[in-house]
């Protein structure tokens, strides 16, 4: 039965195999798209993540996903929540809304907006709260290393956060949403277009009251929140060749109230203020031939976080935090001809960060430089080569390569096979390494300590990780009727493994409190295979349906306690007999907070005379380890390791649906959506381990949209 699946894609293929031919390979094939290929969609995909560099979709050996944002109204609240449609992005459930990609951790993945770093990570989670999504044109992920070309924090994978660009002549949008125990959102947008200035203006305004979720007798506060935000761009052609681009943002949030906190397993409830203030400002000039592209640029990023706490941390009532980072860069790009094009760079990166909880004020320095070579040798070979080199005042200098491969082996989009391997590294952040903070919270009391505030040095985490993937246009491949159009399946399978992780330990007790710190310790494996199943069906009487399954299946295991299961040393004591009871691989449950299984879809039955749309949204995410849970204590001694063995140390899976109905009335040149749904259908409640899960929300959202053109 295990054989099924591979059977059913074995035959999938040789049905392309057939519907397309096997014609004789021509080096002198055209790097373009053949003509009957451009006319059966109506543009190609442009991405510009996987080579820093603007590619068609189907003809880059770099693998990108691309998430657009629909004009109208939407059921996600927040960027997590659209990226969790792609197999196996999953969020992390702690203070900050971070992501998952592969099983391995937010801290992972970079985050950027318009190919610019976001800071301000708290515990390695980046909260994407900060980014509204009203003024987000799509998102592009990236999964696998991408270190060769975006250097520290690219171990695992890329997302770009891209804000959308005027048309020729105004625009704008306004944007009205209210969700029960969220609160509402105001999203106003306006911009100008024409051939020589261009410009854009966004701002956001977000308030939500406290309330309070109650489990099994618990109660589980939530603070109240106020944020807003203001982003503008604009656009500049002084001359023919030349383009200017400024871009500014501006964010704060304030909360109050009583919130939970956990660590090691403890909760704990404090009360007062937080606050979130952040700016960034970034020029990029750039120079464009009809073979040659320079760009140069300068970006600036503060980031700061001001705790007013009921209960004193850190030994003040008072705490504050300040990242800041500027970034100066250049990229010079070559179309050597019309199937290869070179690639060569340079940034340096000045970042140093400031608080109570950093007295030292550290400060690091970067200087990197990068290359890349594509080329398209011929019409079924693609390539893409790439290296960089990052050198640090904190841990010195490191080398990333990667090579990603594109076949299409008759010629044609049909049938796409991509390849990479890479290697990815970490730096350790300033937490890490210098962090000083102490929490007094009764029943969650403790002292966190950067390594080197205990004389002790990290090295960075370093990674080795492939993929290999096989996308099938299936209109193409099995000569769908017509009422099924652009359907695609794809099978993604990945593995990275990780060494020198950097974990907390623990380092003793003082003064009452549990004293923690940072080692690298851990070698870890991940690996799975990804499923994406998407396509449009045209029912009768102008109904459409349109479909997108998303499905990973993950193995993320700790190699050090494996090696310990096959030394016979991985156990616990029987509490009862006190014998040492052996760890069983098959016992063994892999990493904390990775769930085996996940599944997201989305189904949207549209009819077209009237503009209505019906939406479900589907996710299931099989049980997880919790470490909180644990109940039988070190299981591994060298080095320490608490272990996933039993099955009252998971956290039950589940299955969140929501759904939505919008409406369409269009009143030229202006458009206007409304929305009504429900999000978590099935009440789903556990604020513990799941807190973005807060039980049954309403909303209702109103979206006002006009343009003209002058084309």
């Amino acid at each position: 039965m295990q054989s099924q699946p591979l059977r059913l894609l074995v035959g999938v293929l040789l049905a392309c195999a057939a519907a397309s031919g096997i014609p004789a390979a021509s080096s002198q094939a055209p790097l373009v798209p053949a003509e009957d290929t451009v006319r059966l969609y109506r543009a190609p995909e442009v991405v510009v993540t996987g080579s820093r560099n603007p590619s068609v979709a189907d003809y880059t050996p770099v693998r990108v996903e691309v998430f657009p944002r629909p004009a109208g109204a939407v059921e996600a609240l927040t960027v997590a929540e659209v990226l969790e449609e792609s197999a196996g992005v999953l969020q992390q459930y702690r203070v900050r809304s971070g992501i998952q990609l592969m099983g391995l951790e937010p801290a992972y993945t970079l985050v950027l907006l318009n190919g610019q770093p976001l800071t301000g990570r708290v515990a390695g989670v980046l909260d994407l709260r900060r980014i509204p999504l009203g003024n987000v044109e799509r998102i592009e992920i990236v999964k696998g290393p991408m270190s060769s070309l975006y250097g520290s924090a690219a171990l695992g994978g890329v997302v770009n956060i891209l804000t959308p660009r005027p048309h020729n002549g105004w625009e704008g949008q306004l944007q009205l949403q209210h969700t029960t125990r969220a609160g509402s959102e105001l999203h106003a947008r306006l911009g100008y277009g024409n051939h020589q200035l261009s410009g854009l203006l966004y701002g956001f305004v977000h308030h939500a009251d406290p309330f309070e979720v109650v489990q099994d007798t618990l109660s589980f506060p939530y603070a109240g929140i106020m944020a807003s935000a203001l982003q503008a761009s604009a656009w500049w052609h002084p001359l023919p060749l030349w383009e200017l681009r400024l871009d500014g943002r501006l964010f704060q949030s304030r909360t109050r109230g009583a919130f939970a906190e956990s660590f090691g397993g403890q909760l704990a409830v404090n009360e007062g203020a937080f606050q979130q203030r952040e700016w960034s400002a970034a020029a990029t000039l750039a120079w464009t031939s009809r073979r040659a592209r320079l760009q140069v640029g300068a970006f600036g990023n503060q980031y700061q976080e001001l705790y007013d706490w009921v209960v004193p941390q850190n030994g003040s009532t008072r705490d504050d935090f300040r990242q800041r980072l500027g970034r100066f860069w250049a990229q010079y790009d070559l179309l050597w001809n019309i199937r290869y094009r070179f690639t060569a760079g340079a940034e340096l990166l000045l970042e140093d960060v400031l608080g109570t909880r950093y007295p030292e004020q550290p400060f690091v320095r970067t200087v990197a430089a990068f290359t890349q070579w594509e080329g398209t040798p011929y019409e079924w070979l693609s390539y893409a080569l790439s290296l960089r080199w990052d050198g640090t005042s904190a841990y010195g200098g490191h080398w990333n390569p990667k090579a990603a491969f594109l076949l299409r082996p008759w010629g044609n989009r049909a049938v796409q096979f991509r390849f990479s391997f890479g290697t990815g590294f970490r730096a350790p952040d300033f937490r890490q390494l210098f962090v000083r903070f102490t929490n007094r919270l009764q029943g969650a009391g403790y002292a966190l300590l950067g390594a080197r505030q205990l004389g002790l040095e990290l090295e960075p985490e370093r990674s080795r990780a492939g993929d290999a993937s096989v996308l099938l246009l299936l209109d193409d491949c099995l000569r769908l009727a017509p009422w099924a159009r652009e359907w695609t399946l794809e099978v993604r399978l990945f593995a990275n493994w990780v060494r020198n992780l950097i974990e907390p330990f623990y380092v003793g007790r003082q003064d009452g409190l549990d004293i923690y710190s940072y080692r690298n310790l851990a070698r870890i494996a991940t690996r799975g295979v990804e499923v994406t199943l998407r396509g449009i069906v045209e029912l009768p009487g102008r109904w459409q349906l349109q479909a997108r399954a998303a499905y990973q299946f993950l193995d993320a295991v700790d190699l050090d306690v494996l090696d310990a299961i096959a030394a016979g040393t991985a156990g616990t004591q029987d509490p009862t007999t006190g014998r040492f009871q052996p760890l069983r691989r098959s016992d063994y449950g892999g990493l904390w907070g990775r769930s085996r299984h996940s599944l997201a879809g989305l189904l949207q039955l549209h009819y077209l005379p009237t503009g209505t749309a019906l939406s479900l949204r589907l996710q299931h995410r099989s049980r997880f380890g919790d470490e909180a849970l644990d109940r039988n204590g070190i299981a591994v001694l060298s080095p320490p390791r608490r272990v996933l063995d039993r099955p009252e140390e998971y956290v039950a899976g589940f299955w969140n649906l929501s759904g939505w109905l919008v409406q369409q009335w269009r009143f030229p040149p202006t458009v206007l959506w409304l929305s009504v749904g429900v999000r978590n259908a099935l009440n789903v409640l556990r604020p513990r381990f799941l807190p973005h899960l807060v039980g049954r929300q309403w909303f209702i959202t109103g979206t006002l949209q006009w343009s003209t053109t002058a084309r």
